[in-house]
């Protein structure tokens, strides 16, 4: 067990966040909130393969309106991301942060994140990839995206850290 990255603190956010981030779907689905990813716009961008490192860069920009609010997907890798326009307010396992555009971070393994826009933002996140194009989106996912914090070796549940620690 990584330590550094399997906290409590860490834990209990991560938890949390999965638990929210249910209870948004939840909503959704019964009609008692509605869905704002109409208004949200996801585009996909590559570069060709290049030939002495043998992968395509992948930009996603992604247009948030002012007043939504999105949890983000577990990345299996460190990437870029790049805020370009519009300022929004940030929840990680860290803490809370505002950030502005422009904005240019390392986003590192694991993290999820809720997003809160407080105005109109765009968000790009930059991945190296072995697949281009449409097609190959579910691949390209597969690649870039963990199903959950444990195909990272990550804890999501206290009660599981618990269970670890006093085993050890």
């Amino acid at each position: 067990m990584n330590e550094l990255q399997n906290t409590r603190s860490r834990v209990a956010f991560r938890q949390s966040i999965l638990e929210v981030e249910q209870q948004i779907l939840a909503a959704v689905a019964n009609g008692s909130l509605e869905s704002g990813l109409d208004k949200c716009r996801l585009a996909h961008l590559w570069t060709p393969k290049d030939s002495k490192y043998g992968c395509h860069v992948y930009a996603r920009p992604f247009f948030m309106p002012k007043g939504s609010l999105v949890t983000g997907k577990i990345h299996r890798h460190e990437h870029l991301n790049f805020i370009m326009m519009g300022e929004i307010s940030v929840k990680t396992e860290h803490g809370l942060s505002i950030l502005k555009a422009p904005e240019i971070f390392v986003s590192e393994v694991g993290i999820k994140r809720a997003v809160f826009a407080l105005t109109d933002c765009l968000w790009v996140t930059i991945h190296l990839t072995e697949h281009a194009g449409e097609e190959n989106l579910d691949k390209i996912e597969d690649e870039v995206i963990a199903k959950d914090y444990e195909e990272l070796g990550l804890i999501a549940d206290v009660a599981e850290l618990d269970r670890i620690g006093e085993s050890l």
